[in-house]
């Protein structure tokens, strides 16, 4: 079984926010105050994925020039 990277499990994770959007799902994450839904949550996580795309990118230039 391949090994489940920081970026599969965010791209799982996105695709599961999606479907709840499309599927108009009301799950709350949080609580009935903030009321922090799949639509709030997804642009974060999608941040978060980019974040460890490009910290894999700063690293992997590191590795080129220290090699």
């Amino acid at each position: 079984m391949p090994e489940l990277t920081t970026e599969a499990a965010l791209n799982i994770l996105i695709g599961w926010l999606q479907d709840n959007i499309d599927c108009g799902s009301e799950i709350i994450f949080d609580n009935d105050e903030d009321n922090t839904d799949s639509a709030v949550l997804l642009p974060w996580i999608e941040r978060a994925r980019q974040d460890v795309r490009d910290l894999r990118h700063l690293q992997l230039l590191h590795h080129a020039r220290t090699d």
